[in-house]
């Protein structure tokens, strides 16, 4: 009977250490609160780019504005948005965000009222001045967790969670704004999307306590001129996570363009959750290991099964050769995001980590946007046959950016040997 108690318990037990790990950070003083707060905030921000596409398609009557504002809406976000982190470092989340979210909902607002009404170029000068101000919920949860945990491992769970929260809301924000926005009226998913980022971006604001500490004035010193942006480290996290954006920008036109060739249209969205639904777990996982290799070895491993997966789809171009596609190179998204998290608050100064958090994102949408763009030209010319080959020389990136940070980590960790070995 002793034997047949204590076997449920050995069961459980990882999934026991699983949770304290995540409940530990939770657990820390004013994290509940900001981590709901920029998760309302993210949802919003999920919503934002179809919630555009819908209201302007349906007021002015043409997919090719709605095409062109969601494209320059984005762009906007992934240019200046490092720009505002940087205010944002500088000044306080307390004192920019509230501004950044009255500039982008006012935006928002003008911008579906006065398509259709407004020349085309006006619209889009005012789309551009909403993506330019949306605020980066991401970015700045990220910030508060570096400031909140001291500790290597508490942080990678903390990441880990971020990058399962990130899963969620680009997962189901599409489907709800898809739902209201056909069910309600054409603009009611850009209105949940704007009272979701207002109420999460100025709950986040509002609390102090957690918040980073601005840098109102450079440090004098004599390194004051050198950002830590530039560092190595960082710079090849940015090349890892414009190759994830590409593989993000093609996935939906490769499977949508699968789909249609075979008649399983129904399967779209499912085939697309398949990525999601294999990152959550992944991240889970991750988050709740005792222990892992250095962030750089993480997103090597995690950059060659995403490449690896794209071979797949590539040796096998239809609808079902895609969802294993898509299953497979999930697994590596949420390790890859999280540890690019570690990365930039490992390298970054405080004073730039605002916006270090932001430029990830940033390349992540290049990646998407030049993506997308390639991919779509070629299943037109040739279908997907033709598509898969260039994305995987756009994957390589990543795995090229990986392997350049693993190698200079080794040569560090070689060089800090030999310095703290016998001398004779």
């Amino acid at each position: 009977m002793t034997t047949a108690r204590s076997f449920p318990p050995s069961i459980l037990g990882p999934f026991r250490s699983a949770a304290n790990r995540y409940r530990g950070v939770l657990g820390r003083p004013g994290a509940p609160q900001f981590f709901l707060a920029a998760a309302l905030a993210r949802l919003g921000v999920a919503m934002s780019g179809l919630g555009l596409l819908f209201s302007i398609q349906h007021a002015t009557g043409s997919f090719a504005v709605a095409g062109a504002a969601t494209g320059a809406f984005a762009l906007a976000e992934a240019v200046v948005g490092p720009q505002i982190a940087r205010l944002t470092d500088r000044w306080g989340q307390t004192a920019t965000v509230p501004v950044a979210v009255l500039v982008h909902v006012s935006a928002v607002v003008v911008a579906i009222t006065a398509a259709g009404h407004a020349p085309i170029g006006i619209t889009l000068a005012i789309v551009i001045v909403a993506g330019a101000a949306i605020p980066q919920p991401g970015a700045l949860s990220a910030a508060r967790w570096s400031r909140l945990l001291p500790e290597p491992e508490a942080l990678r769970t903390a990441f880990a969670l971020e990058a399962n929260v990130n899963d969620v809301v680009f997962l189901s924000g599409p489907i709800l704004v898809t739902l209201m926005s056909s069910l309600l009226a054409p603009w009611a998913g850009s209105a949940a999307a704007g009272i979701l980022v207002v109420t999460g971006c100025v709950a986040l604001s509002l609390q102090r306590s957690t918040a980073p500490i601005p840098r109102r004035r450079p440090e004098r010193r004599a390194d004051t001129h050198r950002s830590t942006l530039l560092a190595p480290p960082f710079l090849a996290a940015l090349g890892v996570n414009l190759g994830l954006g590409c593989f993000f920008g093609a996935v939906p036109l490769l499977v949508t363009a699968a789909a249609t060739a075979e008649g399983r249209q129904p399967f779209i969205g499912l085939v697309l959750a398949l990525s999601s639904a294999a990152s959550i777990v992944a991240g889970a996982l991750y988050g709740a290991m005792r222990s892992t290799p250095q962030p750089q070895t993480v997103q090597l491993i995690a950059s060659v099964v995403l490449t690896l997966a794209v071979l797949v789809g590539a040796g096998w171009p239809t609808l079902l050769g895609l969802a294993i596609m898509l299953l497979a190179g999930g697994t590596a998204i949420a390790p890859l995001l999280a540890s690019s998290s570690q990365i930039v608050q490992a390298t970054v100064a405080p004073r730039e980590l605002t916006q270090g958090f932001t430029w990830i994102n940033s390349a992540s949408a290049a990646g998407i946007a030049a993506s997308a763009a390639l991919t779509g030209w070629l299943v037109a010319q040739g279908g997907v046959e033709a598509a898969m080959p260039p994305l995987m020389i756009l994957v390589l990136i990543a795995v090229a950016s990986a392997g350049s940070a693993q190698a200079r980590a080794k040569a560090g960790r070689r060089r800090e040997d030999v310095s703290r070995g016998p001398h004779r």
